[in-house]
């Protein structure tokens, strides 16, 4: 009769089948400290991963390229920003309707793929380097007509004139200083657009009277 109380010493369980506070204390130091909650860890990995996707694109620049007067006026290092950072493809769209030309006609003009912005649009992503200072170039030309109309000192010329409009009646005629070509036709290079800078420049004086 004693057997069964030796067979249940020697496997070092209780009659009630649990493993004493002594046989715990010995597993507990053996299986180390305890180790952190996993829900913790994931949390702080979570911290240091950045977002993917078309929020990541969301970067604070120095200005909006819809706002001329700022393009304009920007120093060359914070139009740099916006170009390296990206201009988002949907101010093709935007600028196209300042401007009050179509989306098709402003892609062109700026010699842009028609799929490639897009598609851009549509995955709410930013343009290439190149692509971005052509649109930031576009906007500095409607920022310099603004900027020498306000300039100009006629308040009653700043109330009624609309830099906008006449600029975009400038680049659709042809210009005898061109050789006849159309000045919308120059947006497509940096350097054709510091051509249609210098000669708005240059036709200052007498352009809006």
């Amino acid at each position: 009769m004693a057997q069964p109380e030796t067979r249940a010493a020697s496997t070092g369980r209780s009659k009630g089948g649990r493993i004493p506070a002594a046989k715990k204390a010995a597993s507990a130091k053996r299986a180390g400290p305890a180790k952190k909650p996993v829900v913790a860890a994931k949390h702080a990995v979570h911290e240091h991963v950045p977002a993917s996707g078309p929020k990541t694109k969301r970067v604070l620049t120095p200005f909006d390229v819809l706002d001329f007067r700022k393009a304009y006026d920007a120093s060359s290092g914070d139009r740099l920003v916006v170009i390296k950072h990206g201009v988002p493809a949907v101010k093709v769209y935007d600028l196209a309707s300042k401007l009050n030309v179509s989306q098709d006609e402003m892609v062109k003009r700026l010699g842009l793929s028609k799929s490639t912005v897009s598609r851009k649009v549509h995955a709410g992503d930013t343009l290439s380097a190149e692509q971005s200072e052509r649109v930031v170039g576009m906007a500095k030309l409607v920022g310099l007509v603004q900027t020498i109309v306000d300039e100009s000192g006629d308040d009653g010329l700043a109330g009624d004139f609309d830099g906008v409009v006449w600029l975009e009646k400038w680049l659709s005629e042809p210009n005898p200083a061109l050789a006849g070509a159309l000045p919308s036709t120059y947006l497509d290079t940096r350097e054709g657009q510091e051509i249609l800078s210098t000669l708005i420049r240059q036709m200052q004086s007498g352009a809006y009277a």
